[in-house]
């Protein structure tokens, strides 16, 4: 009995430990001179929840310090070899700094891509060097920065792109929505 009540606390303890290890991040978008926020779909499944939108290029910061910019998307033509294949893809460059006192793990982090309100696809195109968010597996320590590329399936005529920004992992909150043509 003994052995059982330990047990117990040890794994409640455990427990309690590894939901401390996940950073509080609380959205708290930075606002950009001119920027004219859009709300967000909600209720819908994978849509970002009610709230402004950070216009691409701009930065969003967390109340822990982690903050995120997504570049300006460029144009390009798919590879033969790319997957899926698509008329064109968006290409962001993707930067994490962490301005926080814990390390990040950007493993952790998810992206999912809106065009005109659906799900849009993310392209791997080795031959171009775009070989995805996989390629973001080292832990970044507090005061450094990382920047990686990604591509999503764009349609032939540009297009209202969202990419939905989830730090701790798909479908973990806090989220950031980054908003504009591609």
């Amino acid at each position: 009995m003994k052995f059982a009540k330990l047990a117990v606390g040890i794994c409640l303890t455990l427990a309690v430990a590894g939901c401390a290890g996940a950073p509080d991040l609380v959205s708290a978008p930075v606002a950009q001179a001119g920027e004219t926020p859009s709300v967000r779909q909600g209720g819908v499944a994978g849509a970002p929840s009610d709230g402004p939108s950070t216009a691409f290029g701009a930065q969003h910061v967390w109340t822990t310090g982690l903050s995120i910019t997504i570049a300006q998307p460029k144009s390009l033509q798919p590879s033969d070899t790319a997957f899926p294949q698509a008329p064109r893809m968006a290409v962001f460059t993707v930067t994490i700094t962490n301005g926080s006192k814990a390390e990040y793990r950007p493993t952790q982090l998810s992206i999912r891509a809106l065009t005109n309100g659906k799900a849009s696809q993310e392209v791997i195109d080795s031959v171009q060097g775009l070989n995805g968010i996989a390629t973001a597996v080292r832990e970044l320590p507090p005061g450094r920065d990382t920047t990686f590329t990604l591509a999503f399936v764009a349609p032939k005529e540009p297009a209202t792109m969202r990419l939905v920004v989830e730090p701790n992992g798909a479908g973990q909150e806090p989220s950031a929505t980054f908003e504009g043509q591609a």
